[in-house]
């Protein structure tokens, strides 16, 4: 395949999902690019500190699983490889909603069972064996550094985290994945733009879950059991489902604040608490991995950078950081992957030119988020 013209140096904050995606469009336009990332990233698929909602349960959509295949051939096979299950999404799904059981047939919809961890472990080993991408640990973004008529993004100045020294990167490119903690809109208004508008829809849900290890004995004929909100009535539910090494990430979901908790008898009453008895019969039957942890950071924000009339060039925000889901609806990685292939459309199509860029990645991106169907 041709490689199209190269761009130079572009740089990404932020190493997570949408991060690293990017980076992996980017590879293919510009000579290198940067990702920097606060945190230090480990070697296999680990937690880390930056992606405490790693530890919940994920879910990568149709939609996301054909992107990343297109943007990484072959990463569901190693990922099934490395203990991933993949199963029918309809079949092999015992999904209890307000109105009874849905139904269950053989299809063609395929589900990867795994962590957040081990997705992200199989889309960094990828893109850090790229030789045109390199990945900086341990360093912030402090600011930005404008051209002389201030129109255009041209570097960072960065922040080691260890050492506390700064210095200035270069970049024709930036491109913030910095996801919900993203400081662009401040750093907007610093530099004389208008912030973008800000949408939030918060059904103040909150999330409970460990790692259990199934029963020996355990019979059922599901892979995941999804019992779920119904609000206002029912402002409860849970997910059981199965990852890497057969292993199951037990989720519980309390919308309206009625949060589930942390300790292990409050866990088991929530448990029971759900529309179907089964839910609680299986966890209790399983063995405990890991702690329970909890998070409430489950708010939909959209940051409207699509509608800026005044803006820098040089500068693209994607992912979290210009549109957080509710992850209830496991659309985060999908959203980011789906991202990254219309950065890489956007960039092929401009030719040597990326004047407007920021404009018109930021329309389409929004386009696709808010896209229904």
């Amino acid at each position: 395949m041709t490689r199209p013209t190269s761009r130079g140096h572009a740089v990404v904050i932020g190493g997570s999902m949408a991060g690293l995606l990017a980076a992996r469009a980017l590879a293919d336009h510009f000579d290198r690019v940067t990702v920097l990332e606060r945190d230090r990233l480990p070697d296999g698929p680990d937690a880390r500190k930056g992606t405490p909602q790693a530890r919940h349960i994920h879910v990568l959509l149709t939609a996301g699983r054909r992107a990343l295949e297109r943007l990484f051939p072959g990463l569901m096979a190693e990922l099934v490889a490395a203990g991933a299950a993949d199963y029918d999404a309809i079949n092999d799904f015992e999904w209890i909603a307000a109105a009874g059981r849905a139904m269950r047939f053989p299809s063609d919809i395929r589900l990867l069972g795994a962590t957040r961890d081990l997705i992200e472990w199989g889309v960094r080993r990828r893109v850090l064996g790229d030789r045109r991408v390199t990945v900086r640990q341990g360093v912030d973004v402090a600011e930005w550094r404008l051209d002389t008529n201030g129109r255009r993004v041209v570097g960072l100045t960065l922040s080691d985290r260890t050492a506390g020294t700064t210095e200035q990167l270069e970049a024709d490119l930036v491109v913030d994945a910095a996801g919900r903690g993203s400081r662009t809109p401040q750093w907007l208004t610093a530099a004389g733009y208008p912030a973008p508008r800000e949408t939030t829809i918060d059904g103040f849900l909150g999330y409970s879950s460990r790692m259990v290890r199934p029963p020996a004995n355990f019979s059922g004929d599901w892979k995941t059991l999804y019992i779920q909100c119904a609000p206002p009535a029912r402002k409860r539910g849970g997910v059981i489902a199965t990852v890497e090494g057969g292993q199951w990430v037990v989720t519980l979901v309390g919308g309206g604040k009625d949060y589930p908790p942390t300790d292990e008898d409050g866990f088991r009453a929530f448990a029971r608490s759900l529309a179907d008895p089964r839910f609680a019969e299986a966890y209790e039957a399983s063995e405990p991995l890991t702690p329970i942890v909890a998070t409430k950071t489950t708010v939909n924000r959209v940051r409207h950078y699509e509608e800026l009339a005044g803006r820098p060039e040089g500068l693209l925000v994607t992912g979290d950081a210009a549109c957080a889901f509710n992850p209830v609806y496991g659309q985060g990685m999908s959203a980011a992957a789906v991202g990254a292939e219309l950065l890489a459309d956007c960039l092929r199509s401009r030719g040597n030119s990326d004047d407007g860029l920021a404009a018109d990645f930021q329309k389409k991106l929004a386009k696709a988020n808010t896209r229904r169907g």
